[in-house]
């Protein structure tokens, strides 16, 4: 029977290439690599300075406070310094009642500063909000306004201006106040409200596919299969927000989906998880109840093969590494789900592909020179291309929206999480030091990427970086395994550029 490709840093039960593990590999030990024809100045991240934004605490309940909605206001005030913390572009500036004495000169709804005030707290953004009771019942008013310090003006926040949401949507409607902060001062909207997908532990299950929100909270499985001991992985968004996911239950991996109406139930209905290592036993809902003849047939499948990670470009084409046994290689996919084409055609493992923005190109992972490294293709094969020259093993590629590629790389005692261009250009994102920076995936605006990490020394968990690596930040997550992360974003749908009319 075919045995599946181990995954990075995990027990082999995945599907991708495996990076050493540098407890127990000796660096010198690792095979070397032929770089000759490449690139091999690595630029390392960023350390340009980012401006302050300073968040105001709300003004709650107008014209006289209103008790009720403090919560509210605390919930929208927290928010947005979270947000901004994992933003990339600003740093939040902690909120003192001596700083809000200091810059503040009229609260909302005729917000004004103190003139000279925040430039001589250190700020360049200031951010006000308030929240009262709407005039249409059970909802709330929720209005924001951002001062540039530089230019002493107001920036136009368009439609994130003024928001009337339930009580229990404020943190999404905070999440849409900062897409609107990032599009005012960056010219590229957020994508604070969109959702993590992630592979990971789940009470009665090995390996889950989990949904949390861009800042980790509102943890919660999605599949699960009833807290049945299974392996879930490589979940990816589809067109029509369908989720692709690879999974055992059939035995060896097999590719399924599920459509827009299953992950909206899924996710409005699957209870959320606060543990990662919740009581055992405990129940989770998940895709398949205790019917058998209810559990979910494959998308794709067959026998003896094993069907591992996947791509759609804008097109709907689909691509997917299947192993036969002997070796894995990057097929086509149809409509329904058959294998339709060969686009590797190698006698070495090809495996891991993701779509350049365009849909014209795919880059995935080969060790036809003896160890990983990410190559390059026409969409429908033909001639390859090899991008990465430096280090032994470069695995987990994702085609980001702005054309570079993010990848892992096993450099010294430490993997990174690195970017490369179509032209061999390389960036560091990742400071190394010994850690293990693992399966980077593009937000769908090209400003951040998640990935999987134990970079401050304490534990492995998700991370977000800026995309030139000037910030990284760890998600609200507990520690544990994480696997496979994807971020939300539609096939071939570039960033939204900043229009606060529309």
């Amino acid at each position: 029977m075919a045995q599946p490709l181990p995954v990075p840093g995990g027990d082999g039960r995945g599907g991708q290439a495996a990076i050493p593990n540098q407890t127990t590999t000796n660096p010198v030990d690792v095979p070397a690599v032929d770089d000759s024809g490449g690139l091999y100045v690595v630029v390392e991240a960023s350390s340009r300075p980012m401006d302050a934004l300073y968040v105001v605490a709300p003004v709650c309940g107008m014209p006289k406070p209103q008790a009720e909605l403090k919560a509210s206001c605390d919930l929208l005030e927290s928010v947005l310094a979270n947000d901004a913390r994992l933003s990339g572009f600003v740093r939040p500036m902690h909120h003192t009642a001596g700083l809000a004495a200091q810059v503040v000169k009229t609260p909302l709804p005729t917000f004004a500063v103190k003139p000279g005030g925040p430039g001589a707290a250190g700020l360049q953004y200031v951010v006000a909000t308030s929240i009262k009771v709407s005039k249409q019942p059970g909802m709330l008013d929720v209005s924001a306004s951002l001062y540039d310090v530089r230019a002493g003006k107001m920036l136009d926040l368009g439609e994130h201006a003024g928001q009337i949401v339930p009580q229990a949507s404020v943190r999404q409607a905070a999440h849409r106040l900062m897409n609107g902060i990032q599009g005012a001062i960056t010219g590229i909207e957020g994508t604070y409200d969109t959702v993590i997908y992630y592979s990971a532990p789940a009470p009665g299950c090995t390996r889950a596919i989990w949904q949390a929100d861009a800042d980790g909270f509102n943890r919660r499985v999605l599949i699960g299969d009833g807290g049945k001991d299974g392996i879930h992985m490589f979940p990816i968004q589809l067109q029509d927000a369908a989720l692709a996911y690879m999974s055992f239950r059939s035995g060896l991996p097999s590719l399924y989906k599920l459509d827009l109406a299953q992950v909206m139930v899924l996710s409005d209905m699957t209870p959320v998880v606060k543990n990662m290592r919740p009581k055992k036993g405990a129940p989770v809902k998940g895709t398949s109840p205790d019917d058998p003849s209810s559990i979910p047939q494959p998308f794709a499948s067959g026998p003896d093969l094993q069907f591992h990670s996947c791509a759609q470009n804008s097109r709907g084409d689909l691509v997917v590494t299947v192993n036969d046994g002997d070796q894995s290689d990057i097929y086509t996919l149809d409509y329904t789900g058959h294998m339709d084409r060969n686009l590797t055609h190698d006698e070495h493992d090809d495996l891991g592909p993701t779509f350049s923005p365009d849909g014209e190109h795919v880059a995935f992972v080969s060790d036809r020179i003896g160890t990983p490294q990410v190559y390059v293709m026409d969409a429908f094969g033909g001639e390859t291309k090899r991008l990465t020259f430096v280090g032994p093993y470069n695995t987990d590629p994702d085609w980001g929206p702005d054309g570079r590629i993010a990848f892992s790389a096993l450099r010294g005692n430490a993997v990174d999480i690195m970017t490369v261009t179509m032209e061999g250009k390389l960036q560091r994102l990742t400071p190394g030091q010994g850690r293990r920076s693992l399966e980077p995936s593009w937000s769908a605006d090209g400003k951040r990427l998640v990935y999987v990490s134990n970079e401050d020394g304490k534990c492995s968990r998700l991370w977000v970086t800026a995309a030139d690596g000037a910030s990284r930040e760890p998600l609200d997550v507990p520690c544990g395994q994480y696997y496979t992360p994807s971020w939300q974003r539609t096939p071939g749908k570039g960033p939204k550029i900043w229009n606060p009319r529309h």
